[in-house]
């Protein structure tokens, strides 16, 4: 069967088998993932939040040491709020969609923090500490809360349900950022992972919007509010709606 093209947006080429996959249960794969990223990049602020795509996010967790700033270096990670990226399970370079488990890996600059959300809780930590440490060199100057927590030792991994800072920021070039595991709606089987990366994924970009207007001060609220189970049951049909609107845009 001829995988003909369906929409392309952006750079980014969805084909009648991505369709498919939507269509369901099946596992995202990187392409649907790239697509919605760079959907809700058009519809962020896109000068100080930062979207990385999966293929991205993937070389950053996996490629040599002497390849990192080739890469790092056009993502402008130095200029960025807040920097999302994504997770996968997939150690091997030439085996292409191997993997079979998606999280999401948030950079806030407010606090220095990068914060997993995993819907398997536990699964993607490794994988999550690998990106983190492959990156968190490369994040630059912090600002970072001024209080008591931020006296937490270097590095550290700690589990946080509250991760918003409300203290004034003061500037700290040299800190290393923490990382944090979240507290995160759980999936109910195990193939869609993906859908909660990008679902998570669109509540923060809305929280740093709303932000801005003191609507919201905190993600993590925000997501237990948002994110639960029912996606599972609609949120493919939702995706299908958004490529099918885009497509009579064209």
């Amino acid at each position: 069967m001829n995988d003909k093209e369906v929409l392309t947006y952006e750079d980014i080429v969805l084909r009648v088998s991505d369709s498919d996959i939507l269509e369901g249960p099946y596992y995202l794969n990187d392409q649907i993932i790239a697509f919605y990223f760079g959907y809700l990049s058009s519809s962020c602020d896109s000068n100080d939040i930062l979207l990385v795509p999966p293929s991205v996010s993937f070389w950053l967790a996996n490629c040599k040491e002497e390849a990192l700033k080739d890469i790092i270096e056009p993502l402008k990670l130095s200029s960025k709020k807040l920097v999302l990226f994504t997770v996968n399970d997939n150690d091997d370079l030439s085996g292409g969609d191997s993997g079979t488990h998606w999280s999401l890996l948030v950079y806030d600059r407010s606090s220095n923090t990068f914060s997993h959300h995993d819907s398997m809780e536990g699964v993607n930590n490794s994988h999550a500490m690998k990106l983190y440490e492959a990156v968190k060199g490369f994040m630059g100057p912090t600002a970072k809360p001024n209080t008591a927590s931020s006296s937490t030792p270097k590095g550290r991994m700690k589990k946080k349900k509250d991760v918003g800072a409300t203290a004034k920021a003061v500037a700290v070039a040299d800190a290393e950022p923490s990382f944090i595991e979240c507290d995160t709606p759980q999936q109910t089987n195990g193939y869609d992972c993906g859908l909660y990366v990008i679902a998570i994924a669109k509540v923060i970009c809305q929280w740093h919007s709303s932000k801005k207007k003191g609507k919201e001060s905190n993600w993590i609220s925000a997501i237990e509010r948002q994110v639960n189970a029912s996606l599972e049951m609609t949120m493919r049909d939702e995706l299908l709606k958004l490529i099918e609107d885009l497509r009579k845009e064209d």
